[in-house]
């Protein structure tokens, strides 16, 4: 379910966060690119008033898939980076995760970012009750491969996956 909060509100804390000294606004909700009309519309009003003020967004792999054509508009408003969940490189790994991506896609969405000038800074859960030596040592040279050491933080390559009970 998609909850939308309305632009007047955002821009309105965006304001704030401004007159408090904030240079960069980071959105956070990995639904940001869910509804792209609403989105876009908050990340240019944003510009028109703060030009000078940067941002960052957390964006699922599918959607930047969806909206490739879109992101240029997210550079054109002072994006520097994109935060999506990669996970892992093991396809099977991702479908008991559920989620609703694969290597493949990873590699399509770091190629496009790049075409766009707009770094992908990835997230993995590096191990899991389904991970193996090598599926970790693949996961590192998946980063080496497409140049995302630097995109990264090494806490990354470290997390696991905690299951609850049942």
């Amino acid at each position: 379910r998609l909850r939308l909060v309305q632009p007047e509100t955002v821009l309105a804390d965006i304001d704030q966060l401004v007159d408090l000294g904030a240079r960069h606004i980071t959105f956070g909700d990995p639904d940001f690119f869910n509804a792209v009309p609403h989105s876009l519309a908050i990340v240019e009003e944003m510009r028109r008033h703060h030009p000078d003020l940067t941002s960052d967004a957390t964006i699922k792999v599918e959607h930047l898939i969806e909206h490739e054509p879109l992101l240029s508009r997210l550079v054109d408003n002072g994006c520097l980076f994109v935060t999506s969940a990669f996970e892992s490189t093991n396809d099977d790994i991702m479908r008991r995760l559920e989620q609703g991506h694969t290597r493949a896609d990873m590699a399509r969405v770091v190629r496009s970012m790049a075409g766009q000038g707009l770094a992908i800074r990835p997230t993995w859960v590096a191990f899991t009750p389904w991970t193996s030596a090598s599926d970790f040592l693949d996961l590192l040279a998946f980063v080496e491969d497409h140049g995302l050491v630097e995109n990264g933080q090494p806490v990354q390559y470290a997390l696991r996956l905690l299951l609850p009970p049942g």
